[in-house]
């Protein structure tokens, strides 16, 4: 699970509801000097709690999710730009590619001619493995 440990301070305002555009009832803003971390995690299914835990590097700014294969492996880009695999049972980093791309989608897998590809939005890049 990708998480995002950051604060903002919401605020209600006088707004109105209109179809088709945002609405929070107010406005939110940064805690101030608070520094956000992006932290990869692996949570036990039946507890809850943290199996372990990755800190990203970066500005914690993106919004990229990530992939599990049934192979083990997960795949994500951190706020650094680097896109990586992590070994889903252990966290331990498998393989990374620098993009110094933000993220704002997660990746995504397919087969073409019976090979296995992970693919992923960089930018305004669409960068494709084969695994």
């Amino acid at each position: 699970m990708q998480s995002l440990e950051k604060c903002n301070l919401f605020v209600k305002g006088p707004a109105e509801w209109a179809a088709g555009k945002d609405y929070m009832g107010g406005l939110s803003r940064p805690v101030a000097d608070e520094h956000p971390v992006k932290i990869l995690r692996a949570l036990d299914i039946q507890t809850g709690r943290a199996v372990w835990e990755m800190p990203q590097v970066g500005a914690a700014e993106s919004w990229g999710g990530t992939l599990a294969t049934s192979t083990g492996l997960v795949f994500v880009g951190e706020d650094s730009g680097m896109f990586m695999a992590v070994d889903a049972a252990s966290g331990k980093p498998l393989w990374e590619f620098q993009t110094s791309q933000l993220w704002k989608a997660s990746p995504m897998t397919y087969v073409f001619d019976g090979k296995q590809y992970v693919a992923v939005a960089a930018g305004q890049s669409i960068l494709a493995f084969a695994l």
